[in-house]
């Protein structure tokens, strides 16, 4: 895949070379054509009179706006090859573990989340990072919120579905991201748009009077120059007083239309970018449910979403032109032009206000699947998750086994998809029960909190709708819970193994019979010593045996492995081996059944140079 994307970016930037060397040829045509257009004015100037100069120099002014139209246009299709070129470099990245972005959703992290801070799912070297191909910002917060909370487990397969239609459409999906860096997106501009959704209308567009104004002074302005120019006995003074009236009228408003304006041209900066992101998204021909749902969301009373959304710019822009003093005062003294375009502004708002929120949540999760797919593609060797046998696809009310039958999670070589490729150990690993815990023992560094990791972001990937890095995967809906990384504060004046009391209760309180959990819990109560950690690990996984949960608990505390004994049926034992030849470490990092059967502390230690007895 790498040597697919790798063509891709040399083919691109090929395309934006070529394209780059005709922008500059046209930027001398077009200096040509204004050259040219000032000699051929004057020439008929001074060979004919001034009307014939007039219609040259308006001729030129055409070939030359029509040339500035023309060099635009290839300046865009230049930077779209650029930006489509980066994308499949930043592909390249991602698959080589070089991958450094700006953005690496580290806003959305928080360290009471279930797990995110465990599972590495935001931060510079995370599963965001990894999945994150959106471009606005509306996009980047649709996707962390399908990696904070797993969705409805009827809504997964239809996102599979979606996801595997986008990641065969790798030219639409590129040419989609590549369409969102024309017009650079942060989280503020979210937010100024929900502001002014938000705020209190002026109310110009409800207002009788201002409404008649707009039309009527206007044709009053224009009857009083026709009678200054065809009646002799009518002098400007008319048309002037008319042009004093009108700017008294904008006057008297122009306050609250200076304030609508500033929001509405902030506002509209990001909304073109979107248009265009949207636009894309109501000409192509999906087939997947979910893209044709969100598509048809688009539809506004028989207009498009980027329509409406080309109007609100179009709208802001003819506003803004108004703030250079000459041609507001031109303008405003002739037509009105601040007022007309407020009152434009004030409806386009009123009629789109409820549809707005609803075209950027599509957009937003187009982005969202778009991301996925992109990582479907760049791993084709991955597999869609299915549910456990014997229950239908796309949940509904016998999704969930009832409670006593049996939570279930089952995968073949599986991986950390964060790893790797050529570093990555896959294992096979199932662990089937309401109430049975996996206890994992083993040494020093043989893999332990990896593994664990590799469940939970498996689980995690799976309940986004996305492909996770196993070849085969099963498993019932449940809750992700984590307890891996507690750690001490100085501020809040709490020790590790208080951290980690208070993280065990979390997980406590969660537990409900309606939703189930799956537990990861990392060298469980580690802070303590070693009888008071013994029995505390055993009365925590009694107390989960009888609640809707099943997990997997890593321990180097070999006593606890014999809850299989007290316990058969709410424990099992699993465990990584390491060996010692030569005098070396080695690991294979393999998931065993049974308890561990080496330690490598002791030899650890000789290692670094403490003389070890015996």
């Amino acid at each position: 895949m790498i040597e697919t994307y790798q063509q891709r970016a040399v083919g691109f930037e090929a395309q934006a070379a070529r394209e780059h060397r005709r922008f500059g040829r046209i930027a001398w045509l077009r200096v040509g054509v204004f050259l040219a257009g000032i000699a051929a004015a004057w020439l008929a100037y001074e060979l004919a009179n001034g009307w014939l100069a007039t219609v040259v120099g308006l001729l030129s002014g055409g070939l030359f706006f029509a040339a500035l139209q023309w060099h635009n246009r290839i300046g865009y299709q230049r930077d779209h090859l650029r930006f489509l070129a980066q994308i499949n470099r930043e592909e390249v990245q991602r698959l080589n573990g070089t991958y450094q972005p700006v953005h690496t959703g580290q806003q959305f992290a928080d360290p009471h989340h279930p797990y995110t801070g465990d599972l590495d799912i935001f931060g510079p070297h995370s599963l965001f990072v990894l999945l994150n191909r959106t471009q606005t910002a509306v996009g980047g917060e649709m996707l962390a919120r399908w990696l904070q909370k797993a969705a409805p487990a009827d809504e997964i397969p239809v996102r599979q579905t979606a996801v595997a239609e986008l990641a065969a459409a790798l030219d639409w999906r590129q040419q989609f991201q590549a369409t969102g860096r024309h017009h650079p997106d942060n989280p503020a501009h979210a937010r100024l748009i929900s502001d002014w959704l938000d705020a209190t209308p002026t109310r110009l567009h409800t207002n009788r009077w201002l409404l008649v104004a707009t039309y009527a002074l206007p044709l009053l302005m224009a009857a009083a120059i026709g009678l200054a120019v065809f009646h002799n006995s009518v002098t400007y003074h008319l048309p002037m007083a008319v042009a004093l009236l009108n700017i008294g009228v904008v006057g008297l408003v122009n306050k609250r239309i200076r304030h609508l304006t500033e929001q509405a041209y902030e506002t509209s900066k990001p909304l073109r970018g979107y248009a265009d992101l949207l636009r894309l998204v109501e000409q192509h021909p999906f087939e997947a449910e979910k893209l044709v749902a969100l598509k048809a969301a688009l539809a506004s009373e028989g207009s498009r979403a980027s329509e409406k959304i080309e109007q609100l710019s179009g709208i802001s822009g003819n506003l803004m032109a108004a703030h250079n003093p000459y041609f507001g005062l031109l303008a405003n003294g002739l037509v009105l032009w601040n007022l007309y375009w407020a009152i434009r502004l004030e409806r386009w708002k009123a009629n789109t206000q409820t549809d707005l929120p609803r075209w950027l949540d599509a957009l937003a999760e187009t982005e969202a699947l778009c991301s996925l797919a992109g990582f479907a593609h760049a791993n084709p060797q991955y597999a869609a998750p299915q549910p456990p046998p014997g229950l239908p696809q796309g949940g509904g009310e016998d999704a969930s086994p009832p409670l006593g039958e049996g939570l279930f999670f089952s995968a073949r070589n599986l991986g950390h998809p964060l790893i790797l490729r050529e570093r990555r150990v896959l294992n096979d690993f199932t662990l089937v029960g309401t109430g049975r815990t996996g206890i994992v023992t083993g040494s020093n560094m043989s893999g332990k909190s990896t593994f664990l990791r590799t469940v939970g972001i498996n689980a995690v990937l799976a309940f986004a709708g996305a492909p996770v890095c196993a070849t085969e995967m099963r498993l019932s809906h449940f809750r992700v819970f984590t307890s891996m990384r507690t750690q001490d504060s100085l501020e809040e004046s709490v020790s590790s193994f208080y951290a980690e009391l208070q993280r065990v209760k979390q997980l406590i309180d969660s537990l409900n019979d309606t939703e189930p959990v799956f537990y990861l819990l990392d060298e469980i109560l580690k802070g303590t010593n070693s009888h008071d950690r013994h029995t505390g690990a055993k009365a925590l996984i009694r107390q989960l045996h009888r609640h809707n949960a099943f997990g997997l608990v890593s321990t180097h505390d070999l006593a606890l492995s014999e809850m299989t004994d007290e316990l058969p049926d709410a424990a099992e034992n699993f465990s990584f081996n390491s060996e010692i030849t030569d005098g070396k470490l080695y690991f294979d990092y393999k998931l065993q059944h049974g308890v561990c059967r080496s330690f490598n502390a002791s030899e650890l230690m000789r290692q670094i140079g403490i003389e070890m007895e015996g």
